[in-house]
């Protein structure tokens, strides 16, 4: 299967429950080593934020 397909509802309709699971298990990234640059580095921002917001709630009680 594609590795950038963007299925259609009637694509996954048409197939079998097997054949649906297997295009979203295809699509799971497992390993950290794949995935993008970009989503990592959004990723540790966003935590980064999160973390800082309730350091700094903490620091007010």
């Amino acid at each position: 299967m594609a590795e950038n397909k963007i299925w259609t509802a009637d694509e996954l309709l048409a197939m079998t429950p097997d054949e649906r699971d297997q295009v979203i298990r295809d699509r799971v990234i497992t390993d950290p080593s794949r995935i993008p640059a970009a989503v990592t580095e959004r990723s540790r921002l966003k935590a980064d934020a999160r973390i800082a917001a309730t350091e700094s709630d903490h620091s007010t009680r």
